[in-house]
C-alpha cells in the first residue's frame, strides 16, 4: 500500500474506533452493537472500520495484523520516548507494590524484572525504597532496549542493574516483578516461572490488563505507536499460580489504565490489575 494511503487508513482505523468506543460507552448503544455484531455483513463492516483494533485468539494473529503500519514494536522509538519517562516518579497504581516490597526489603537482594524496559523500575523504585548495594536487579527485554538500557546504567554508573534476554535467568531470585509487561507474552505466568528449578519467593504482577473472560488478544493503539497484547483470564492466572505453591496475598485495581477494545466492552480490561503472591 501506498504510504500515503496507509497513513490515511491509520487516521481512519483510530477515528472509528474512538467512535465506536464512545457509542458501545453508552449502555443502549453497546446493547445494539451486541445484538448485531456477530451477523456477517455488520461483523465485516466494523473490522473493515476498526482495522486492528479487534479482539484476536493469539498474540501472533494480533502481531501480524499491525505488521505494516509505522510505530509497530516494541523497540520503536515512539514507544521508547513514552517508556523512558516513567522512570522520573511513581504512578498511582506502583504505590501497592511499593508497599509489599517495601514489607519483604531484607529478604531481597535479587530482583527479576519482566519486560523492565532500559531499567525504569529501578530507576523509579529506588527513589521510593533504600535498595541495599549488593542487590542485583536483572531487567529482561527485548536485545535492541538491553543495549540502550545498558549504556545508560554505565554512564550514571550503576552497577546493581543489569540486563538480559534470557528468561531462565530469572532462577534463584527473591522477587520476580512483572509490571506493565505480562499482557505482552503469550504464555501464562505460571508457564513462564514454571521451567525455573529455584522459584521466586515473591512474584508482583502490577499494571496487567486482566479480564473475566476467556484470554485473548487485541492492540493497544498509543497513538503514535501500536503492540499486540494479551488479555489474560485472572482466575486461570491466579489458578496457575496456586498450582505453582503461591498464594495470592493481595489484589488491587489500577483504574489509571484499560484497554478497551471498540464494539467489544465486555471482552475488553476496563482497568488494570496489580497482584501479590508469596511462596505458600
Amino acid at each position: 500500500m501506498d504510504p500515503l494511503l496507509r497513513r490515511f487508513r491509520l487516521i481512519q482505523i483510530q477515528y472509528c474506533s474512538r467512535i465506536l468506543r464512545g457509542v458501545c460507552g453508552v449502555p443502549a448503544g453497546f446493547a445494539a452493537v451486541r445484538a448485531v455484531r456477530k451477523l456477517p455483513l455488520v461483523r465485516d463492516i466494523i473490522n473493515a472500520l476498526v482495522g486492528y483494533n479487534r479482539p484476536f485468539l493469539t498474540l501472533q494473529d494480533a502481531t501480524a495484523v499491525i505488521a505494516g503500519y509505522e510505530g509497530g514494536g516494541h523497540h520503536n522509538s515512539s514507544y521508547l520516548s513514552v517508556k523512558i519517562p516513567e522512570a522520573e516518579k511513581p504512578r498511582p497504581g506502583d504505590y501497592a507494590a511499593l508497599f509489599h516490597l517495601e514489607r519483604v526489603a531484607s529478604e531481597v537482594h535479587r530482583v527479576f524484572d519482566l519486560g523492565g524496559s532500559v531499567g525504569n523500575l529501578f530507576y523509579c523504585y529506588s527513589k521510593q525504597l533504600h535498595f541495599p548495594s549488593d542487590l542485583r536487579w536483572t531487567v529482561f527485554d527485548l536485545p535492541e532496549t538491553n543495549k540502550i538500557g545498558a549504556e545508560l546504567a554505565r554512564s550514571i554508573q550503576e552497577e546493581r542493574l543489569h540486563f538480559t534476554d534470557r528468561l531462565m535467568d530469572a532462577d534463584g531470585y527473591d522477587v520476580f516483578i512483572s509490571s506493565g509487561s505480562l499482557h505482552y507474552f503469550q504464555q501464562p505466568l505460571a508457564d513462564i516461572l514454571a521451567p525455573l528449578a529455584v522459584k521466586p519467593r515473591y512474584v508482583i504482577v502490577n499494571r496487567a490488563p486482566l479480564v473475566d473472560v476467556p484470554s485473548l488478544a487485541t492492540i493497544q493503539d498509543g497513538g503514535s505507536y501500536r503492540l499486540a497484547c494479551m488479555l489474560h483470564n485472572r482466575a486461570g492466572l491466579i489458578k496457575g499460580m496456586e498450582q505453582l505453591g503461591y498464594e495470592l496475598v493481595d489484589s488491587w485495581d489500577i483504574r489509571e489504565r484499560s484497554v478497551m477494545i471498540p464494539c467489544y466492552p465486555d471482552l475488553s480490561a476496563k482497568a488494570y490489575s496489580g497482584l501479590f503472591f508469596r511462596k505458600a
